[in-house]
């Protein structure tokens, strides 16, 4: 059974990365199945990021960190708070009952 099961997934990974190969067509020359030469010109060129950028991206993650981290601690207060009154309207009622 185990066997089967490896022969399958071996199958089914072999077809995606076929698959993947083939959509890349333009990027690569295929030369069969599992072989293929990457071609001498890049396809896709990456800039650096300047110090300036590289600054402003994590003012804006760190703002997002405090923003969510305000949130948080916001909505634990709110339902400690809620459940503390709601805790205490029950011994009100229970002190009222009896």
């Amino acid at each position: 059974m185990a066997s089967g099961l490896g022969f399958i997934l071996d199958a089914n990974n072999r077809m995606m990365n076929n698959r993947a190969l083939l959509n890349r067509g333009g990027s690569f020359n295929i030369q069969s199945a599992n072989k293929f030469i990457q071609p001498s010109g890049r396809k896709y060129t990456f800039k650096k990021l300047s110090a300036l950028g590289s600054t402003k991206i994590r003012t804006q993650i760190q703002q997002e960190q405090l923003e969510e981290r305000k949130r948080t601690l916001l909505l634990i207060t709110l339902s400690t708070a809620a459940s503390l009154l709601l805790f205490w309207g029950g011994y009100e009622f229970l002190n009222f009952i009896f």
